[in-house]
């Protein structure tokens, strides 16, 4: 099985480049068959999907809650509304997932979506958020290691 951790957003924009931390901080981990990738701002999700067997994407969501809390949401959880791309630039997260669904490649895709305080410039995540990045990084491991256990396959 092969697994990739794609961590999605800009990491200029403190809270907002969340992903793009859990993926730096999931790099030195040692995680046999996942290939961990920072997409930045333009993910190209469905050219990862053919090589991998599932696709965990990591981002900033703001789902009302309170900064750092985390969400975990599938294809059919996203309400995908239309709105006019003036160029490839234009394509985001929801974009992809979209195109995803429509090339039939949505097999197995799960979202880890955080609540983000601060979106002003800056290279750190806010107080809140970096506090949270243990339990961040750990809600996406135990979701690699959930469908692996779901698999069959020893935990190590």
């Amino acid at each position: 099985m092969r697994d990739f951790v794609v961590g999605i957003g800009n990491a200029l924009l403190r809270d907002e480049g969340v992903g793009c931390h859990v993926v730096e901080a999931l790099d030195g981990l040692s995680l046999p068959d996942v290939e961990v990738m920072d997409a930045g701002t333009s993910p190209m999700l469905p050219d990862l999907v053919d090589a991998a067997d599932r696709l965990i994407v990591v981002d900033a969501a703001d789902g009302g809650g309170e900064p750092g809390e985390i969400y975990r949401f599938g294809l059919e959880d996203v309400e995908l509304v239309e709105k006019p791309l003036l160029s490839v630039h234009d394509l985001g997260l929801l974009e992809n997932l979209k195109l995803m669904k429509l090339l039939g490649q949505a097999r197995d895709v799960v979202v880890i979506g955080v609540q983000p305080k601060e979106t002003t410039w800056g290279l750190e995540l806010s107080p809140e958020l970096e506090s949270r990045m243990p339990r961040i990084v750990a809600v996406v491991r135990e979701e690699l290691d959930k469908e692996r256990n779901l698999k069959g396959e020893v935990r190590c």
